[in-house]
């Protein structure tokens, strides 16, 4: 059968997570960064309520949503806009600022949808390393923005070593990007872990935009929520892009049901980030485990025989996820949970 797809598309390959059977998995999901403990109530509660109020058959309405996101990350309305997942964010920032053949820089290992949206384009990649320590290559980021680059992505903290980027440095490159009428983009999917964020940015240099998304600490991967954050000149030619009814209302209910509990959000935070997560780097440290130093909710580890380990613990019941690449060949990435979960998987790393 003749192929009849674009030939960039022909050559790619597709980004296929290793997702299929998770779900019937009688163990613990430690391998996707999710929230390891449902939502809360509230979430189930709003949704039944949209089930029963017989309205399912009516297009989704946003601007609730978009005030209470804003209000949250301290900007205005119309510096928001929601996605379909923070992917689909991704996936308009390329199609809105870049062009076939335009520069991409895309430090590299990071997050395997940059480089997908990037290639689906046509773009021209550079990928300047992250130092072997897993930290942020800046300077070689700073050098690389000359004529022709279009974009440069940062995903901070950084899928999937967990380093994070100092605020002065993401700075740094923004207005070098600025020089040459490029754009910024920062990945702030584990901004509530880290706190760190480039949004008091937004305001003072018109080429930076950020996404966040409500997959990973506000727990709600399956419902594809996300939104991003820019000038309100960006926002408005991204809505150029993105279709009108791309989000589902539940997925929205969801949303803002998770927006009105943040109060069990940040105490599921400071359990992961301050007391479980400590206790994993401890045990990592005192069995000479070598780790990169994350600042999001999951650590990427260092073992010899790492695909026989990752086996060895899926068959006593965690799911983890073997990492391939530069820099990160044959690591493990586990996802931080409770401290509950996480002493069980140490009493079940040992017997590994």
């Amino acid at each position: 059968m003749r192929n009849l797809a674009n030939k960039n598309i022909q050559k790619m390959k597709s980004y296929s997570p290793p997702l299929e059977g998770r779900r019937n998995f009688e163990g613990r999901l430690l391998d996707f960064n999710e929230k390891t403990v449902p939502p809360s109530k509230n979430v189930l509660k709003k949704l039944r309520e949209l089930i029963d109020s017989d309205q399912i058959q009516l297009y989704p309405e946003y601007d609730d949503l978009c005030g209470k996101i804003a209000t949250y990350s301290g900007v205005k309305k119309d510096q928001i806009m929601i996605t379909n997942g923070s992917d689909q964010g991704i996936d308009l920032i390329f199609r809105t600022y870049t062009e076939k053949g335009d520069k991409v820089i895309i430090p590299s290992p990071s997050f395997a949808m940059f480089y997908q949206c990037s290639r689906v384009i046509g773009n021209k990649l550079g990928m300047p390393v992250y130092n072997e320590d897993g930290s942020f290559p800046t300077d070689k980021v700073i050098k690389s923005i000359k004529t022709g680059v279009r974009l440069v992505v940062i995903c901070n903290p950084n899928n999937p070593t967990g380093t994070a980027v100092e605020l002065e440095d993401i700075e740094e490159i923004v207005k070098k990007a600025l020089r040459f009428s490029a754009i910024v983009y920062v990945d702030e999917a584990y901004f509530e872990f880290c706190k760190i964020t480039a949004i008091g940015l937004i305001d003072k240099y018109p080429n930076l935009i950020i996404t966040r998304t409500f997959s990973k600490a506000f727990g709600l991967a399956s419902l594809r929520i996300g939104y991003s954050i820019s000038s309100s000149t960006n926002i408005a030619e991204m809505l150029k892009v993105r279709g009108p009814y791309d989000m589902n209302m539940p997925a929205v209910v969801a949303a803002q049901a998770v927006l009105d509990d943040l109060e069990s959000l940040n105490e599921y935070i400071n359990e992961v980030m301050n007391k479980a997560k400590p206790m994993v780097e401890e045990f990592f440290r005192k069995n000479n485990i070598e780790f990169y130093p994350s600042r999001a909710n999951f650590l990427l580890f260092k073992m010899q025989k790492s695909s026989l380990l990752v086996e060895k613990l899926r068959s006593l019941g965690f799911l983890t996820r073997l990492r391939e690449g530069k820099r990160i060949d044959g690591t493990i990435r586990v996802t931080i949970g409770t401290v509950n979960q996480m002493k069980k998987f140490i009493n079940q790393f040992k017997n590994a």
